[in-house]
């Protein structure tokens, strides 16, 4: 087993043609993710703020169901992580600590 990968044990499913648990949870949290960046396209360009408020609330909840979606799955070992290396952090955190420097 990879060191480097956090995962639970996985859930069986059935491996049929059908979709199955981890398939249906798959597609919801796809669909919550396109749903959520389409949500923020519309908070930028609300010309009216009871709009935007709306839209935010919506929004908000939107991102709350892709963390509780997420959860879920990591939980029932259908979504790992992988370990970031040491020396690949701290060169990210070089190059955006580069960037903020040039910034005026």
């Amino acid at each position: 087993m990879n060191n480097n990968i956090i995962s639970n044990p996985k859930t069986p499913v059935p491996e049929t043609k059908e979709m199955n648990d981890c398939d249906y949870l798959n597609d919801v949290l796809e669909c919550e993710k396109n749903l959520s960046n389409n949500l923020a396209i519309a908070m930028n360009e609300a010309s009216h703020d009871a709009l935007y408020q709306e839209i935010f609330q919506i929004f908000s909840d939107c991102k709350t169901s892709v963390r509780e979606l997420f959860n879920l799955m990591f939980q029932k070992g259908w979504y790992s992580l992988e370990k970031a290396e040491a020396q690949k952090i701290n060169q990210k955190y070089n190059e955006i600590s580069q960037k903020l420097n040039q910034l005026p």
